[in-house]
């Protein structure tokens, strides 16, 4: 059973829910909801009633940290397509089966029935989207750290066709697009912002003698249905220059009539033909002293307008959100000092979030087990229950909390940061170079706009 070879044969079963998948989503709702600032989710009323089936189609940017937000936000089940390496073990199987996931095989795992073996994953999905189930793919394929829309693999066009095929009934497939933004990938209590777009017609890009869909046209369609949602810096050669100006716009703050501003200046960035003196302007701003991601243009914005109101009341109330974290102050430095030694920034959240769900929950349950202990042996009871449970309860909650309390905190305070970081830019003559070429590369990419 070593050899690549003698890999089993796996067969996900064919369903819609679980149970598991229901308290696994309470887990990990808790636990992306504490690292981070939820600012809502756009179009949630595109979301198709009943139980259609449904193919979700986001950009990829955070590693891991992509799929639990998705799942921790949209109601319904989701099912993904997981690499299959992480099937092999039998424990792991059964569960990650429970949880909806089902194998993807690739090229490294060497395997000789590769294709066989993925045929009969896609006849899962199709047999389980035609009971309704609701699948989430990225059709990019793989995660980048920056915020572009990549070229799509042929997996979502190949899926289609393949199920209009087998069942005619799944021309009834929503294909819906989903929009991911984050403020700060690795951040704590930094902004993320989900946004929901309109269905994406396919039905008439299928074509019955080759059983397939149009796979070019199908990208066109994807890929202009998240730009309205998304953040795509284009060009991406000119990524770097252009990233600071996008930054500046704090676009998950930013309302449905700006976003929509926002989206049309991108459009028109991306066809210009010259952007000679937009990199110009770039180059003289990096001259003056500016290194990204160390300062946060989020903080200046793009006028003296858009400097951040000052949250004294937060910073008055931290040293009580200090106090109420204390039963989880070690587990949370210890994670974040992993955490940030983690090369790949997109994967340093993803494992404080997916270590701290399991870290944090667990920690409080072992302590108040023991403060119970404590306290049965000593006969304290302040409500006639049992000793042991009343403390159990009480520090569960005061952790709980103490913790939720502590993350909303440090939100407000970011904000009070940003707030003091911005008057200093635009009044501190310390920053008079540095915001001069600031003022010209804004000035710069605006007058191309």
């Amino acid at each position: 059973m070593n050899h690549k070879k003698d890999r089993p044969f796996l067969k996900p079963p064919i369903k819609r829910v679980s149970r598991l998948y229901l308290f696994t989503r309470t887990l990990v709702k808790q636990g992306a909801g504490r690292f981070h600032r939820y600012m809502g989710i756009k179009d949630i009323g595109s979301l198709p009633k009943g139980k259609d089936p449904i193919i979700f189609v986001s950009n990829h940017q955070n590693g891991m940290m992509d799929p639990l937000l998705i799942t921790s936000i949209l109601k319904p089940q989701l099912h993904w397509l997981t690499r299959a390496d992480v099937f092999w073990n039998p424990v792991f199987r059964m569960v990650l089966f429970a949880l909806h996931q089902m194998p993807i095989y690739r090229q490294r795992d060497r395997l000789t029935d590769l294709r066989e073996r993925n045929n009969a994953i896609w006849e899962c999905c199709i047999d389980r989207l035609e009971i309704g189930a609701v699948i989430s793919i990225f059709p990019e394929g793989n995660h980048n750290p920056q915020k572009t829309i990549r070229g799509l693999k042929s997996g979502l066009s190949d899926l289609l066709g393949r199920s209009l095929t087998k069942h005619e009934s799944l021309k009834r497939i929503k294909v819906i697009p989903l929009g991911l933004d984050y403020e700060d990938y690795p951040g704590f209590r930094r902004r993320f912002r989900l946004r929901m777009g309109k269905p994406v017609e396919w039905v008439d890009l299928y074509d019955a003698e080759t059983e397939k869909v149009n796979f070019n046209q199908l990208t066109d369609r994807i890929q202009s249905a998240i730009r309205e949602i998304a953040v795509d810096i284009r060009p991406y050669e000119k990524y770097d220059d252009l990233l600071p100006y996008v930054n500046a716009l704090r676009t998950t703050e930013a309302s449905a009539k700006a976003w929509t501003e926002i989206t049309r200046s991108l459009e028109k960035i991306s066809m210009l033909k010259d952007m000679g003196k937009i990199s110009k302007a770039a180059n003289q701003l990096r001259e003056a002293g500016f290194e990204s991601p160390k300062m946060r243009v989020e903080a200046w914005g793009v006028s003296q307008l858009d400097v951040r109101k000052k949250k004294l009341w937060a910073v008055a109330l931290r040293p009580l959100s200090w106090i109420a974290n204390a039963p989880t102050f070690m587990q949370q430095w210890y994670l974040n000092y992993r955490g940030d030694k983690v090369k790949a920034i997109e994967f340093r959240s993803t494992l404080k979030i997916g270590a701290g769900m399991v870290v944090y929950p667990l920690s409080w349950t072992l302590t108040a087990i023991f403060l119970g202990g404590i306290a049965s042996s000593n006969g304290l009871s302040f409500f006639g229950w049992s000793p042991f449970f009343e403390v159990f309860f009480a520090y569960w909650a005061f952790a709980t909390f103490g913790n939720s309390f502590y993350g909303w905190l440090q939100g407000h305070l970011h904000d009070h940061k940003d707030a003091l970081d911005g008057e200093r830019f635009w009044n501190d003559q310390k920053s008079a170079a540095l915001r001069e070429a600031w003022m010209n590369y804004i000035a710069v990419v605006k007058k191309h706009l």
